[in-house]
Protein backbone atom coordinates (compact mmCIF):
# COMPACT_ATOMS: atom_id res chain seq x y z
CA UNK A 1 0.00 0.00 0.00
CA UNK A 2 1.03 3.54 -0.56
CA UNK A 3 1.30 6.16 2.13
CA UNK A 4 -1.82 7.82 0.72
CA UNK A 5 -3.78 4.57 0.99
CA UNK A 6 -2.48 3.98 4.53
CA UNK A 7 -3.52 7.49 5.55
CA UNK A 8 -6.97 7.03 3.99
CA UNK A 9 -7.48 3.73 5.85
CA UNK A 10 -6.30 5.28 9.12
CA UNK A 11 -8.69 8.21 8.65
CA UNK A 12 -11.57 5.84 7.87
CA UNK A 13 -10.78 3.76 10.98
CA UNK A 14 -10.63 6.92 13.12
CA UNK A 15 -14.03 8.09 11.83
CA UNK A 16 -15.49 4.65 12.47
CA UNK A 17 -14.21 4.68 16.04
CA UNK A 18 -15.56 8.19 16.63
CA UNK A 19 -18.98 6.97 15.47
CA UNK A 20 -18.69 3.92 17.74
CA UNK A 21 -17.86 6.08 20.76
CA UNK A 22 -20.62 8.58 19.96
CA UNK A 23 -23.17 5.76 19.85
CA UNK A 24 -21.76 4.25 23.04
CA UNK A 25 -21.96 7.57 24.90
CA UNK A 26 -25.51 8.17 23.62
CA UNK A 27 -26.50 4.71 24.93
CA UNK A 28 -24.94 5.45 28.32
CA UNK A 29 -26.55 8.88 28.56
CA UNK A 30 -29.99 7.61 27.60
CA UNK A 31 -29.68 4.76 30.14
CA UNK A 32 -29.90 2.12 27.39
CA UNK A 33 -27.98 -0.46 29.41
CA UNK A 34 -28.42 -3.19 26.81
CA UNK A 35 -27.00 -1.13 23.94
CA UNK A 36 -24.18 0.15 26.13
CA UNK A 37 -23.29 -3.36 27.35
CA UNK A 38 -23.15 -4.68 23.76
CA UNK A 39 -20.21 -2.33 23.12
CA UNK A 40 -18.11 -4.47 25.50
CA UNK A 41 -16.83 -8.02 25.01
CA UNK A 42 -18.34 -10.80 27.11
CA UNK A 43 -15.14 -10.97 29.19
CA UNK A 44 -14.47 -7.24 29.35
CA UNK A 45 -12.55 -5.69 32.21
CA UNK A 46 -13.42 -2.15 33.38
CA UNK A 47 -10.87 -0.55 35.70
CA UNK A 48 -11.11 2.86 37.36
CA UNK A 49 -9.47 4.74 40.18
CA UNK A 50 -13.06 5.44 41.33
CA UNK A 51 -13.86 1.74 41.80
CA UNK A 52 -12.71 -0.51 44.64
CA UNK A 53 -12.08 -3.38 42.18
CA UNK A 54 -12.28 -4.00 38.43
CA UNK A 55 -15.70 -4.68 36.94
CA UNK A 56 -15.54 -7.95 35.01
CA UNK A 57 -17.89 -9.12 32.28
CA UNK A 58 -20.52 -7.60 30.03
CA UNK A 59 -23.39 -8.56 32.34
CA UNK A 60 -21.81 -6.73 35.26
CA UNK A 61 -21.40 -3.65 33.05
CA UNK A 62 -25.08 -3.92 32.07
CA UNK A 63 -26.27 -4.18 35.68
CA UNK A 64 -24.01 -1.33 36.85
CA UNK A 65 -25.30 0.87 34.03
CA UNK A 66 -28.91 0.13 35.03
CA UNK A 67 -28.21 0.83 38.71
CA UNK A 68 -26.37 4.13 38.10
CA UNK A 69 -28.99 5.24 35.57
CA UNK A 70 -31.81 4.61 38.02
CA UNK A 71 -29.98 6.56 40.72
CA UNK A 72 -29.52 9.57 38.39
CA UNK A 73 -33.15 9.41 37.30
CA UNK A 74 -34.26 9.38 40.95
CA UNK A 75 -32.19 12.52 41.53
CA UNK A 76 -33.65 14.15 38.38
CA UNK A 77 -30.24 14.50 36.73
CA UNK A 78 -29.37 14.19 33.04
CA UNK A 79 -25.77 13.23 32.28
CA UNK A 80 -23.83 13.77 29.05
CA UNK A 81 -20.44 12.28 28.16
CA UNK A 82 -18.34 14.56 25.94
CA UNK A 83 -15.47 12.60 24.38
CA UNK A 84 -12.58 14.52 22.80
CA UNK A 85 -8.93 14.30 21.77
CA UNK A 86 -9.03 10.62 20.80
CA UNK A 87 -5.82 8.93 19.73
CA UNK A 88 -5.62 5.47 18.15
CA UNK A 89 -2.63 3.15 18.15
CA UNK A 90 -2.15 -0.41 16.93
CA UNK A 91 -1.44 -3.13 19.49
CA UNK A 92 0.77 -6.12 18.63
CA UNK A 93 -2.16 -8.57 18.74
CA UNK A 94 -4.21 -6.60 16.20
CA UNK A 95 -6.36 -4.76 18.74
CA UNK A 96 -6.40 -0.99 18.96
CA UNK A 97 -5.48 1.22 21.89
CA UNK A 98 -7.58 4.36 22.12
CA UNK A 99 -7.10 7.19 24.57
CA UNK A 100 -9.43 10.13 25.00
CA UNK A 101 -10.57 12.79 27.39
CA UNK A 102 -14.15 12.44 28.61
CA UNK A 103 -15.90 15.32 30.34
CA UNK A 104 -19.12 14.42 32.11
CA UNK A 105 -21.71 17.17 32.37
CA UNK A 106 -24.76 16.90 34.60
CA UNK A 107 -27.92 18.97 34.41
CA UNK A 108 -30.37 18.79 37.29
CA UNK A 109 -34.03 19.15 36.43
CA UNK A 110 -34.74 22.88 36.32
CA UNK A 111 -31.05 23.77 36.67
CA UNK A 112 -28.11 24.59 34.48
CA UNK A 113 -25.43 22.23 33.20
CA UNK A 114 -22.39 21.71 35.41
CA UNK A 115 -19.09 19.93 34.78
CA UNK A 116 -19.29 16.82 36.93
CA UNK A 117 -16.10 14.87 36.16
CA UNK A 118 -13.04 15.07 33.96
CA UNK A 119 -11.46 11.76 32.99
CA UNK A 120 -8.96 10.04 30.75
CA UNK A 121 -10.38 6.92 29.11
CA UNK A 122 -7.97 4.30 27.73
CA UNK A 123 -9.50 1.36 25.87
CA UNK A 124 -8.38 -1.80 24.12
CA UNK A 125 -10.76 -2.18 21.19
CA UNK A 126 -11.29 -5.23 19.00
CA UNK A 127 -13.54 -6.02 16.08
CA UNK A 128 -16.45 -8.18 17.25
CA UNK A 129 -19.41 -9.73 15.43
CA UNK A 130 -21.32 -6.45 15.58
CA UNK A 131 -18.40 -4.08 14.99
CA UNK A 132 -16.08 -2.51 17.54
CA UNK A 133 -16.08 -3.81 21.11
CA UNK A 134 -14.08 -2.89 24.18
CA UNK A 135 -12.18 -5.71 25.83
CA UNK A 136 -10.58 -3.51 28.47
CA UNK A 137 -11.36 0.02 29.68
CA UNK A 138 -9.33 2.05 32.14
CA UNK A 139 -10.88 5.28 33.39
CA UNK A 140 -8.72 7.68 35.34
CA UNK A 141 -10.71 10.38 37.12
CA UNK A 142 -8.70 13.59 37.36
CA UNK A 143 -9.94 14.37 40.89
CA UNK A 144 -8.70 11.10 42.41
CA UNK A 145 -5.22 9.67 42.98
CA UNK A 146 -3.88 7.77 39.97
CA UNK A 147 -4.18 4.03 39.65
CA UNK A 148 -1.25 2.21 41.23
Amino acid sequence: MTTTQDNALAAQRHRSLLDFYARQMHAADSDDADAYARTFTEDTVFVSNALPAPVRGRETVRESTRRFGAARAARGVVRRHLLTSMTVDDLPDGALATRSYVLLVETPRGGGPQAYLSTVCADEVITGDDGWQIRRRTVQRDDLPPLG
